[in-house]
């Protein structure tokens, strides 16, 4: 090939790119070429994890308004998609959810919930447990406030044993009390005010006089005081 058809050649070459560049632009280009993907992460008929979530939200603001019967089948539905529920935020979600929803599936789950790998899941078992006043919830609450790895975890389950108002729930945040921890003593003493309606203040020592012996020498509660007026 002499000089000036080798100059040549890469002209031609170029333009018939171009003119393939051009042919291509007035095809009309499939929504998905490999190597590139879906042109959308949400596929047709499949909610969104944001969708999912408010879903669920919408079923825990509206639990008192179902009938037993739908209770049971919503709560069903609840511990089964818990089952194999991979994300964390969904799976609080649900859990906040079966909180209203009351029965046997929803207790073992909520049970299993308290040792969750996630700590905002163990967050949202705690307030969940907090909703009931029954023994189960008292033991799982305390155990949680005893050996939980984490303090908001410890902190929460203090809280909710006020919540369930069971007299029970006494004895474990009086042991909550001898914690070294000053927001735990607080939220300690937040919980004993609930249960026994007494006002102690913010005296620990009282407190813990108060549940060993079930007395103290701190005044007496206003609604003690107005029934001695009878």
């Amino acid at each position: 090939m002499n000089d000036i058809g080798s100059r040549r050649l890469p002209l031609v070459l170029c333009g018939l790119l171009a003119l393939a560049v051009a042919g291509c632009a007035d095809m009309d280009l499939p929504a998905w070429v490999p190597f590139q993907g879906p042109a959308s992460d949400q596929l047709p008929g499949v909610p969104t994890p944001a969708e999912r979530i408010t879903e669920l939200q919408t079923l825990g603001q509206t639990a008192a308004s179902h009938s037993p019967q739908e209770k049971q089948e919503i709560s069903d539905k609840l511990a089964h998609s818990m089952a194999k529920e991979a994300d964390p935020l969904i799976r609080v979600e649900i859990i906040r959810a079966l909180g209203g929803y009351p029965s046997p599936a929803a207790d073992a789950i909520l049970k299993a919930a308290m040792a969750d790998p996630d700590v905002n899941v163990r967050l949202a078992a705690c307030e969940a447990w907090g909703r009931r006043n029954d023994a189960n919830a008292v033991e799982l609450l305390s155990e949680a406030l005893k050996g939980d790895v984490n303090s908001e975890v410890r902190l929460a389950a203090a809280k909710s044993l006020g919540d369930t108002r069971n007299p029970a729930a006494v004895a474990p945040l009086g042991e909550a009390l001898d914690d070294s921890d000053p927001a735990m003593q607080y939220r300690a003493v937040q919980s004993l005010e609930k249960i026994t309606g007494r006002s102690l203040g913010q005296n620990v020592g009282r407190w813990q006089e108060y549940v060993k012996n079930g007395q103290s020498a701190a005044p007496q509660s206003t609604a003690e005081r107005v029934q001695s007026w009878f």
